[in-house]
């Protein structure tokens, strides 16, 4: 058994529909349950992603979701919007932490790990209230040895998975391995976060795969189009449209 870093506990489960929705339903129920702590499924069936769409896995794809309380690591309500660039930071130092050969892996403003326009992993955070404190949901997908040429194919064209940039391919065996690489760095990338450490700004700005880029974005009910100018410290997209530029705090990037 594997000791995992940072969180207390790690709750794993055969099958779940979403590792998300079972955190939330235990968090409500046991607010007062000491955090940070992780759900992880083997497999997960009704996975969820940004806005409605969902998140397709097999058993190669690890699904989890953290549970953090962000007062215990000083992080401020105005930080939090923060946390999933922080965690796209935390995945990828963890390929290069474990000596995977990183294949070019960056960020695809606001939430995703991407190489070459395919995408690698998924991160949806949730910030939920409860009588003990804020609460914050890391949902977490990360394609470590999936076999997307069993996907969908609407999935097919767009997943990539670590496993197949390796030398050797990665097995379900890894999928701890990772995770635990991960979970390892989630204690310094917090601390960097509630400091506003610029080597954090600079790390995902690094990362920035729509930086000098054509980007369409939706935001609320209007389209922008323009050229991505950078993630700035306060994680917002600056996009340029010829006229102005917009710093995005929120969005979708449309593909």
């Amino acid at each position: 058994m594997i000791p995992w870093p940072f969180v207390r506990e790690v709750l794993i489960f055969d099958e779940l529909e979403s590792t998300s929705t079972a955190a939330k339903v235990m968090v409500l129920a046991e607010p007062a349950r000491p955090a940070p702590f992780a759900v992880w499924a083997r497999r997960q069936t009704r996975g969820r992603g940004q806005r409605t769409n969902a998140w397709w896995s097999d058993e190669g794809s690890l699904t989890f979701t953290l549970v953090l309380d962000p007062a215990e690591y000083g992080v401020r309500p105005d930080q939090q919007p923060r946390i999933a660039l922080t965690t796209a930071v935390v995945l990828i130092e963890a390929v290069a932490a474990l000596g995977w050969r990183d294949p070019g892996l960056g960020v695809r403003w606001p939430n995703d790990v991407e190489v070459d326009g395919r995408k690698i992993a998924g991160i949806l955070p949730e910030r939920i209230e409860t009588p003990a404190g804020d609460r914050i949901l890391i949902g977490i997908g990360v394609n470590v040895a999936t076999r997307t040429d069993l996907a969908p194919p609407e999935v097919a064209r767009m997943a990539a998975s670590l496993g197949s940039f390796q030398p050797e391919p990665l097995r379900v065996d890894d999928l701890p391995i990772y995770l635990a690489a991960a979970l390892e760095r989630f204690p310094a990338a917090l601390r960097r976060l509630a400091d506003d450490d610029p080597t954090l700004a600079a790390a995902w700005a690094g990362l920035d795969l729509l930086l000098g880029r054509p980007v369409r974005a939706a935001v609320g009910p209007r389209n922008l189009v323009g050229t991505g100018r950078g993630i700035d410290p306060e994680g917002a997209l600056r996009l340029d449209d010829g006229r102005e530029v917009h710093r995005l705090f929120a969005g979708r990037i449309l593909r």
